[in-house]
């Protein structure tokens, strides 16, 4: 019985382990965001694969230093999810690089975002950041 106490400690010391590193903002390298005024209509929503294409010639804003990366990511972490089936009208990109070189993007719009293939209500924290 105490061995087994001992190996179901050492498993969950060891998922917390893992489960903070990976949650971790000390694997991102910068942050860049490319964007065109949020507010911005057009006549129909554009989809994050057709953001370059409609605005190529977007805004840039880069953060490479760990008050601003842990500022966005902090934003990042604490969105809420919307399951309505809202998508977002895209007005904006970020791009996290990992030190691992591997980039996640985040495909932005004033009132929904897309995240690792879940949308949610885009904070306004975080508009405000993109527009400054």
């Amino acid at each position: 019985m105490k061995k087994l106490n001992i190996l179901l400690l050492f498993a969950i010391a060891s998922f917390v382990a893992c489960k903070s590193k990976s949650g971790s903002n000390n694997d991102v390298q910068s942050i860049k965001f490319k964007f065109t005024e949020l507010g911005r209509e057009t006549q129909f929503r554009i989809t994050c694969d057709k953001f370059d294409y409609y605005f190529p010639e977007g805004k840039e804003k880069n953060f490479n230093k760990k008050p601003g990366i842990d500022s966005v990511m902090q934003l990042l972490t604490g969105m809420k999810m919307v399951s309505d089936g809202t998508e977002p009208d895209v007005r904006g990109k970020i791009y996290i690089t990992h030190t691992t070189k591997a980039v996640d993007t985040v495909c932005v719009g004033a009132k929904a975002l897309s995240y690792k293939g879940t949308t949610y209500e885009t904070p306004q924290e975080l508009l405000v950041l993109i527009q400054k």
